[in-house]
């Protein structure tokens, strides 16, 4: 079941058509320094996001299963971190650490880990449940933080640990779970495998923290588009800052909102990347004469769009004419451009008025096409 954010938060939109109307800029996270306001950035920061998260369409060649996997991750962080800070500010004490949810979380996604890998893990530490500290063993045998976790929750899972053993362990995944980077690392090792050492420079590159905050959307939006197995690396991104929303105590609100930012650009390029699948699929249809679009050329053209300082009805003739010599097509392809323009999130933007001088551009084009009677 997918957990819905606990309101206030769930007043905010319900469909990815609806992002196009958020046209406020997000303030930059280091502009908040009242630590209350932090709460405010996050609602704001959801503002056109799902309130379901199992309403982000699924066609973007991630299984539903996994995603809805990642999206119970991000409901179950979110709402417990709210549910937290009303709790504290009710009874006047600081929110208690969430060490708890986190390990019982946690112990959860090992099932998710084939008993294929988790036996590479423990080739490399023979005898890791008689350790006294496996922890510190598993760091001198080149484990990382993610693959200390993975291995030391297999062997909560597993039950087989006596009382003293199984406290000893649950301490070092606690302090593992500290960490910055482990979460990242865990989930990579439970998506790639082996493999997953020479992703994580590339993912860690994507997974941003508060102090960079100065890209604009469609910068995202052409980087995660050039990603390759896209799908399995934001996979691996989302369940990441999903846990991070659980590792961060009260103190860390306003890096909170910085998190909520990262997994909303991450769910806003997974809709607009469903959306230009769905084009790409009209445009080829049966019958149309055409079938060679790809959703990522549209995408592609879409961030070229907003990245101009003006558009004009001629640049989009321009760019239309150079790969479409059919006019009946031409009009098809020009119209649904024009469509997913208005389904971009308003964060694309500069501002109200470069999207609808885009817009407008699309519809002059149109409107051209159609006295030649195309």
């Amino acid at each position: 079941m997918i957990h819905r954010i606990d309101p206030p938060l769930s007043q905010i939109n319900a469909t990815a058509a609806h992002v196009s109307s958020g046209l406020d800029s997000t303030p930059a996270v280091k502009q908040i320094v009242p630590p209350q306001s932090a709460r405010e950035l996050a609602r704001r920061e959801l503002a056109d996001t799902p309130s379901d998260f199992g309403g982000i369409p699924l066609e973007t060649g991630m299984s539903s299963e996994s995603f809805a996997e990642t999206l119970e991750d991000i409901g179950f962080s979110i709402g417990s971190r709210f549910r937290e800070a009303r709790r504290g500010a009710a009874d006047g004490r600081a929110a208690l650490p969430r060490t708890r949810s986190m390990l019982q979380q946690l112990i959860k996604q090992v099932s998710a880990v084939s008993v294929a890998e988790l036996a590479q893990l423990r080739e490399r530490i023979p005898g890791v449940d008689e350790l006294d500290d496996p922890a510190d063993a598993m760091r001198g045998s080149g484990f990382n933080a993610g693959e200390i976790a993975l291995l030391l929750s297999a062997m909560l899972e597993e039950g087989s640990l006596s009382g003293v053993r199984r406290k000893r362990v649950e301490e070092a995944l606690a302090t593992i779970l500290e960490g910055d980077e482990w979460a990242l690392q865990l989930f990579a090792r439970v998506e790639f495998g082996q493999s997953s050492r020479g992703i994580l420079t590339e993912l860690r590159r994507l997974y941003q923290h508060a102090a960079a905050r100065q890209r604009r959307l469609t910068d995202w939006f052409d980087e995660f588009r050039r990603l390759h197995d896209r799908q399995r690396k934001l996979k691996t991104l989302i369940r990441a800052l999903a846990f991070e929303l659980s590792a961060q105590g009260p103190a860390m609100d306003v890096h909170l909102a910085a998190v909520i930012g990262d997994l909303k650009r991450i769910l806003q390029f997974l809709s607009v990347e469903d959306h230009c699948a769905r084009a790409a699929r009209a445009l080829n249809a049966p019958g149309t004469g055409a079938h060679d679009f790809a959703a990522d050329s549209l995408m592609q053209l879409l961030i070229e769009c907003v990245e101009q300082s003006w558009i004009s009805a001629g640049w989009v003739a321009a760019r239309t004419n150079r790969t479409i010599y059919d006019d009946a097509l031409r009009y098809r392809y020009t119209k649904a451009m024009h469509e997913l323009v208005k389904l971009l999130p308003g964060d694309c933007f500069e501002d109200v008025e470069q999207r609808e001088a885009i817009l407008g551009a699309f519809a002059e084009h149109l409107e051209a096409l159609a006295d030649a009677g195309a």
